[in-house]
């Protein structure tokens, strides 16, 4: 009996694999065991467990210290709780162990970037889409376009963009960036060519349709703009967008169209009956109108939209913001058109309050004025 026993504890040691003296034994896979505490490290943490997270994380690494998934791993909780410098060390670790790791110089891009290292951030990104085994360069190249965008690097961001579409034609959310972009530079025409391509592998939705009344109105295509105005209303009416097109509709300049009215008949005192008399007067009364003016105000249907704005159409953006809001700090990954949007000003106002260039380009922290120049104040 005690020689069964000591056979089955000796058959139970060896399926350990790892004593209370961290050595590990022959069978243990450390490389392995490292990747699933990985796994369950980033799960923890994509699901707001933070300690789990880390626990994993920091056991992943105690198992394969030379394995660059490890740093990589920390390297992105550090990442997301903001811890900056230990992100960045544990990065730069992952990437001296595996520095042909494309995944890794794509996540390390995209790190330096918020930290508005443009430059350097690029760098990395480019060493990852001259990868020649690496599958995911349409994501990288939108990346870097998102990057070049917050830096006010407007041409270079197009660049990337289409760059991105030679890899994946498909992508939609490369196609939608890059129709916002075009329009942001007022480049119409393509921004048109490109928003059909979106069109035929994404469904219709309140941003597609805005994006389509952008372009028409820019185009000068009012009739089109209203079809998709009415579009929007009809299909999504309780989008944020479809608010903001009825509120931009309900501050255009109403026009004042002359409606002609039939002249009175004037009747010899001596022939009038009184049937003739009730006529006349009944006729009168469904045509009263001002007398001295002779016109009547109509206003414009809702979905209609101005080809070129007018300086009282400025003037009631500009007050349809909170009036202490009288500027904006640019955080990462905001562009012009985005903040036109958020503060209900055109794109060509708020260029031309802020002296910007035809590209729209600002940077991260620039200051952008909500306000006409009269009302900046330091």
């Amino acid at each position: 009996m005690r020689i069964v026993m000591l056979v089955t504890l000796l058959w139970l040691s060896g399926c350990v694999s790892e004593n209370q003296g961290g050595n590990f034994s022959a069978e243990f896979d450390q490389n392995e065991a490292a990747k699933t505490r990985i796994s369950l490290g980033l799960t923890y943490l994509k699901n707001g467990n933070y300690t789990q997270a880390k626990m994993n994380l920091d056991k992943a690494l105690s198992f394969a210290p030379r394995l660059a998934d490890s740093h990589y791993g920390l390297a992105y909780y550090y990442q997301v709780v903001g811890e900056v410098e230990r992100a960045r060390e544990a990065y730069e670790t992952a990437m001296s162990l595996a520095p042909r790791n494309a995944d890794i110089a794509n996540s390390y891009g995209a790190f330096l970037c918020q930290q508005g290292d443009y430059e350097e951030a690029k760098t990395f990104f480019l060493q990852a889409v001259n990868s020649k085994q690496y599958a995911n360069s349409a994501a990288t190249y939108e990346n870097m376009a998102l990057c070049a965008q917050s830096q006010g690097q407007g041409e270079d961001a197009i660049e990337y963009l289409n760059s991105a579409l030679k890899h994946q034609p498909g992508r939609a959310k490369t196609l939608f960036i890059l129709t916002e972009m075009y329009v942001a530079t007022e480049q119409y025409d393509l921004a048109e060519q490109t928003l059909r391509k979106y069109e035929k592998v994404a469904r219709v939705s309140p941003d597609s349709l805005w994006m389509a009344i952008e372009i028409a109105t820019g185009k000068g295509d009012i009739l089109t703009a209203n079809g998709y105005g009415d579009m929007l209303l009809t299909m999504y009416p309780d989008s944020p967008l479809t608010k903001l097109y009825i509120d931009r509709q309900q501050k255009l300049p109403q026009p004042v169209i002359k409606v002609k009215t039939k002249p009175q008949q004037i009747v010899k005192p001596d022939t009038v009956s009184v049937a003739d008399l009730q006529a006349s007067t009944e006729s009168n009364s469904e045509a009263t109108t001002p007398a001295a003016e002779n016109t009547v105000t109509k206003a414009e249907p809702e979905n209609s939209l101005p080809a070129v704005a007018t300086e009282s159409e400025t003037t009631s953006q500009a007050m349809a913001t909170d009036e202490s809001v009288k500027f904006h700090i640019v955080q990462p990954k905001e562009n012009l058109y985005r903040l036109s949007l958020k503060y209900n000003i055109k794109l060509d106002t708020l260029k031309a309050w802020n002296n910007l260039d035809n590209n729209g380009s600002i940077k991260i922290g620039t200051k952008l004025w909500l306000v006409p120049p009269a009302e900046q104040t330091q």
